[in-house]
């Protein structure tokens, strides 16, 4: 850059230089002459230091539809064939950059209810943030640090259900969330609190999900490392449910890039729930993996244990899901999903699906 920025420099030094010698020989023109030389480098200087950041904002859309027929068997006797939906959505995403130091972002995005009559379900997601050199702040319906921390690494299937011994305590999406996430080299670190108000009393939002606590109903802390080809994550998270119940959850999760073609996850999590003075100890264990014979090919399969230590179900079961992708965006599974259920029949269901993603910058 230095360079290329003296040519004009230098260019309209060497005609002034000629016109000057066309007008006068004289000493007195050459000083005149080095004076608008040296005005014109110190202009050229000021130019270049006050650069002004681009400033640039993007939006897009983007989507997943995910159809199934499912056969259920109940192990009873009962059996029933239903169109299904593995939490198809769709919903729109992103950012303005304010400065070098300060950028905007915001996402919202929707359940797509094929399983009934396909219109707009709930919101899954609604938040808007700020993200730079501090970090990054967001306020709103989003992914909890706990799930961020933890459940990925196991969230690797179409079902809804997916990580299947996770789902049964959650939680995932989180209503009236604050998040914190910093991010250095491989480390990462995130943090919540949600506020959801007081069953009577409120500051004029909804009070649909609130509980009778006043100000802090759960919080969270998690944090991960990002290796070459691993990742270890642990995460605590509280819940206040209500004056007489509580909920402590410590995880721990790990993923191994084993091979190019083989994944394997691992998440567990143990439970201190409280209940009206008892104490029951819980746990949840998700094991995962996959395998890609080729592009057009996938394997998945997971083994899952919940306990619910007499508060509630207690279940373990494996799923096993074959994939063949057509290309990025759209590709066929079919997933079979056995639960033995303490205390009740196993439940087996076999399903058949399609899945098409899309995404579309505007």
């Amino acid at each position: 850059m230095k360079s290329l920025k003296n040519i004009p420099v230098t260019l309209v030094s060497i005609f002034l230089l000629f016109n000057a010698l066309d007008a006068t020989a004289n000493s007195q023109g050459f000083e005149a002459i080095q004076g608008q030389i040296a005005a014109l480098q110190n202009r050229v200087d000021e130019l270049e230091e006050k650069k002004v950041p681009s400033k640039s904002s993007n939006l897009t859309l983007y989507g997943s539809f995910r159809p199934a027929l499912t056969y259920s068997h109940f192990g009873n006797g009962k059996t029933s064939t239903d169109v299904t939906d593995f939490y198809s959505r769709i919903g729109f995403k992103g950012e303005k950059v304010h400065s070098s130091n300060l950028t905007a972002f915001y996402q919202g995005e929707w359940d797509v209810d094929i399983e009934a009559d396909s219109d707009f379900g709930d919101a899954r997601l609604g938040f808007v943030g700020l993200k730079g050199y501090f970090g990054k702040i967001a306020i709103g319906k989003q992914y909890s640090p706990h799930y961020n921390t933890i459940a990925f690494v196991t969230d690797i299937f179409n079902n809804r259900a997916s990580p299947f011994a996770y789902d049964e305590a959650g939680p995932a999406r989180t209503n009236q969330l604050i998040t914190y996430s910093y991010a250095a080299n491989n480390l990462k670190f995130e943090a919540g609190i949600q506020a959801n108000g007081h069953e009577e009393y409120s500051a004029g939002g909804d009070n649909t999900n609130s509980n009778n606590k006043a100000h802090i109903d759960a919080s969270s802390l998690g944090i991960g490392y990002n290796g070459s080809s691993y990742y270890f994550g642990a995460s605590f998270l509280n819940q206040k449910i209500n004056d007489s119940e509580e909920k402590d959850f410590v995880s721990f999760a790990a993923s191994w890039n084993v091979k190019e073609k083989l994944y394997l996850g691992i998440t567990y999590r143990d439970v201190e729930h409280v209940l009206s003075g008892n104490h029951y100890k819980q746990s949840s264990l998700d094991i995962a993996s996959a395998y890609s014979f080729s592009k057009s090919y996938k394997l998945k399969m997971s083994y899952f244990d919940w306990n619910g230590n007499g508060l509630g179900r207690s279940y373990n079961g494996y799923n096993v899901t074959f994939e063949r992708h057509f290309n990025s965006y759209i590709y066929i599974f079919t997933e079979w999903l056995t639960r033995d259920i303490e205390n009740q029949s196993r439940k087996n269901q076999l399903s058949v699906g399609i899945r098409y993603d899309f995404e579309a910058s505007l």
